[in-house]
Order: structure tokens, then C-alpha cells, then sequence
């Protein structure tokens, strides 16, 4: 029997003990994926100040708590510094013997024996589509971003992303070899699935959600001028938006509309079982590397009314309705037509099913160590 696959997962355990994001899901279901795996032995890899004491063991709290772990024997902050600067230490020295150093996440460090394969999860900043594209802040992240992304493209043995879209983004903008790059993706968790199974539920045709929160990546914008427009035309109809992210400037203005209700940060099972009883999902992000809320909820039995910007397309396929953002009357249209025929509605969550099908989470796993064994 061959030896196992070694993988060290090289990540920051701050993404693994707050409430999840989709980038948080992403490095929890993969490394457990590889975890699970029976080519694979996997250990975590993580700076020592975020272990637990005296044991040196991942925190409870996280979501890799009790796989094994090596410590990287400096801060995170200190880590980035170094590795930022120079070579030295590989980062291979801290976990000896393993084969790859593997990071679900936005980190880069050098190895001198191991090969490396790093996860690019958004490029936000380099979007022009942003509107905070020319403010201090992005400009400084896209400065930082610049640095980052260079040195991954140039030295990573594999380059990962989760779309077709940010991968052309990559190869494009920093000439990463396609020979070296592969579009991995995410998965839907079973939840999701689970209530989509279920019998068709009763939804209410005056609600709509919205996932992601009041921001300018989300799309608040454009959120806030389809409500006024509903408000208007339809106005028993109201929109909900499920998330924490938010800017003070769109939460004041989603307050004083008497057809928004913000509810906050909502637990990934509790969202999973909302999101039937909605109307649809409305989801007009400016800027979007891969789209898990569109499949998400389509996956649950949901309609999804979706933008064309960035990867929404990509990941949405032919399964959302399609709408210009920044036309509010075209976005009335849309949630018209879905109040009016239960029919088509149905046959949206037909479309929106079959889509979500293919995303899973053991896929993403599988496409992953296949390029690590191959």
C-alpha cells in the first residue's frame, strides 16, 4: 500500500473561531475533507500564540479543534513580516517530512523541501467595479494585494482559486502559469440540501432575503434603490437581509425604510431552513469571486434574482434570474413575475436544484488531491 499523502495545513485559526464566512467554511470543510481522506494524513500548522495552553493544542473553539497540529513558534503578525522580507525560516521546518504545505487561505510562505499550494479566495480590490475602488483603503490593499499575489503566482508550486473567473484574473494580471493553477471551488453544506429534499413549502410571496449584509461588496446600493422602487409599487412586500458585515451609512438608510428588517448574523442550519418560506433570494453584489449564497439557497428550494457582475454568472449558470442592478424597475419585474406564477417560481427551484447538485464539498476535496498526488 502506498504511503499516505503528508499535508500540513498552513492557516490562521482566527478564521476558524468567529462566525463563519465563506471563506471560514472553506478552510474548515477542506481540511477536514483532506482530513478524511484516506490518501491523505493531514496536520494543522499555526502560529503558537493562537494554540491553546500549556498542551499546544488547537482551541475548542475552533473549527479544526482536535486534528494534530505543529507550531509555528512566532506570531501570525510576525510570520507574514518575515516571510514578507525574506526566505528564511522555510516554513517546512516547523512541520517536518510532509510533502505539501497547503493553505485554504490568503497566506504564502516559503518551503525549502515541500511544495506549496496556496488559496486565492477574491481579488476585491483590484475590481473596478468597487465603488470604493479609488479610496485610501483599497488603494493600500490593492498595494498590499499586489505584493502578495506576485510573489504566489510567481513561487507556489499550485495556485488555487474558486472560479474560472479569478483564475483568468490571476493569470491575466500576474502571469501565473496555468500549468501551475487549479480552480478548486466550494461546496454547499448539507444542510441546504437537506431542506431542498423536503416537500415544497409554504413561503410568503411579500418576502424577500438577502444574504451577505449592508456593504458596498454586497451590493447595498442597489439594494436599497430596488426597496424603494417595491415599496412604492408593491408595498406589502419587504426585504430582509441576513448578515453583520455592514457599513453605518446603508444601516442608517435601510432603518428608515419602513420595507427593510436587518436580522443580524443568522447560524448556517437556521438560514438553511428560512430560506423556503421567501419569495426568492435577491443578490446583486458589485463585486463577487464565487457566489455560495446564489447556491446556497438554490440548493434550499430558493429562487435566486442575481446579478451578471464578476463570478455571480459563473457559479449561478442558467439557474437565476438575471437582472441589470442597477435598474430597479427590471428588479420589480422580476419579483412580479414570481408573485404572480407559482408555476414559473416552481420551475425556478427546478433549475436552481439541479444546479446546486454540482457543488459540493467532497468534489472540492477530490479535485484537490488529485493535483497534490498527480
Amino acid at each position: 500500500m502506498p504511503s499516505p499523502l503528508r499535508i500540513a495545513a498552513y492557516v490562521d485559526l482566527r478564521y476558524t473561531t468567529r462566525k463563519p464566512t465563506g471563506v471560514d467554511k472553506h478552510i474548515a470543510r477542506m481540511v477536514h475533507g483532506l482530513a478524511t481522506t484516506p490518501e491523505c494524513a493531514v496536520s494543522v500548522l499555526a502560529p503558537r500564540s493562537q494554540l491553546s495552553r500549556p498542551a499546544a493544542a488547537i482551541p475548542n473553539a475552533s473549527s479544526l479543534a482536535g486534528l494534530p497540529v505543529d507550531a509555528i513558534p512566532v506570531s501570525n503578525r510576525m510570520a507574514r513580516m518575515l516571510w514578507a522580507a525574506s526566505p528564511w525560516p522555510p516554513i517546512d521546518r516547523f512541520c517536518q517530512g510532509v510533502d505539501w504545505i497547503y493553505s485554504p487561505q490568503e497566506l504564502w510562505a516559503p518551503a525549502k523541501h515541500a511544495r506549496t499550494a496556496v488559496t486565492i479566495h477574491g481579488a476585491t480590490y483590484f475590481e473596478r467595479e468597487y465603488p470604493g475602488y479609488n479610496s485610501a483603503w483599497a488603494t493600500f490593499e490593492r498595494a498590499r494585494m499586489q505584493w502578495f499575489l506576485e510573489q504566489v503566482c510567481r513561487h507556489a508550486d499550485l495556485v488555487i482559486s474558486v472560479s474560472r473567473y479569478l483564475e483568468s484574473f490571476l493569470i491575466d494580471r500576474f502571469g501565473l502559469d496555468p500549468h501551475r493553477s487549479l480552480v478548486v471551488g466550494n461546496g454547499i453544506d448539507e444542510c441546504f440540501f437537506a431542506v431542498g429534499r423536503q416537500p415544497a413549502a409554504t413561503y410568503d410571496h411579500d418576502r424577500i432575503l438577502v444574504v451577505g449584509g449592508l456593504n458596498d461588496w454586497d451590493g447595498a446600493a442597489h439594494v436599497l434603490a430596488a426597496a424603494d422602487l417595491l415599496h412604492r409599487k408593491l408595498p406589502s412586500v419587504t426585504i430582509e437581509i441576513a448578515g453583520t458585515f455592514d457599513e453605518a451609512k446603508y444601516v442608517k438608510a435601510a432603518d428608515a425604510r419602513p420595507n427593510i428588517r436587518r436580522l443580524g448574523y443568522v447560524a448556517t442550519q437556521q438560514l438553511a431552513a428560512m430560506m423556503p418560506g421567501y419569495l426568492a433570494l435577491l443578490y446583486l453584489p458589485n463585486v463577487e469571486s464565487f457566489g455560495l449564497a446564489a447556491v446556497e439557497a438554490m440548493a434550499a428550494g430558493l429562487p435566486v434574482i442575481a446579478c451578471r457582475r464578476t463570478a455571480v454568472p459563473e457559479t449561478a449558470g442558467d439557474a437565476a434570474i438575471f437582472v441589470d442592478e442597477q435598474s430597479p424597475g427590471v428588479i420589480l419585474t422580476a419579483v412580479q413575475s414570481l408573485r404572480d406564477s407559482a408555476a414559473d417560481r416552481a420551475a425556478w427551484i427546478g433549475r436552481g436544484k439541479a444546479r446546486a447538485a454540482g457543488f459540493t464539498w467532497s468534489s472540492c476535496v477530490h479535485r484537490l488531491t488529485a493535483a497534490l498526488a498527480g
